[in-house]
């Protein structure tokens, strides 16, 4: 992470190029087919930076990155995230109805929502629930009152 003032970028080079010198120096190896930049910036005129090069590859620049299991986009806007919770949520959702088509008990059932659906829908919630759009947790929670029924 680094900031970038005024279109002066020497702050955030000096510390990349720092990482990788660190990298090298403790006999790791950085694997370019993984590495992104994502420049987050929230001006209304958006200025293009100069590419990125780490052992002369150019780093590709991204819109938005999953990490650790949350959809980060570059104006930490969280509809990405909130409409891959909910796909998942929804997906997981159909084993619930499957088993109880299948007349498992309601135990089970509440069990198995707490376990399999409730924990994707809730998982790093603090980051990004209380940005969220009204109508991305409105999708959610229609989500959860389907699994109630």
């Amino acid at each position: 992470v680094g900031c970038i003032r005024d279109g002066q970028e020497g702050e955030y080079r000096a510390l990349v190029d720092g990482f990788v010198e660190w990298v090298g120096a403790n006999h790791l190896l950085l694997n370019m087919d993984k590495t992104r930049e994502m420049a987050i910036d929230f001006r209304r005129k958006r200025t293009a930076s100069q590419p990125l090069f780490i052992l002369g590859e150019e780093v590709e620049t991204v819109e938005d990155y999953k990490y650790l299991g949350v959809n980060i986009d570059n104006g930490l806007n969280w509809k990405t995230n909130s409409l891959a919770v909910y796909k998942k949520g929804m997906s997981r959702l159909y084993f619930l109805r499957k088993l109880r088509s299948f007349n498992v008990c309601s135990r089970m059932l509440e069990m198995f929502y707490q376990s399999v659906v409730a924990s994707v829908l809730f998982f790093t919630v603090v980051c990004w629930g209380a940005a969220s759009e009204p109508g991305d947790m409105n999708r959610l929670n229609k989500l959860i009152k389907k699994a109630g029924s």
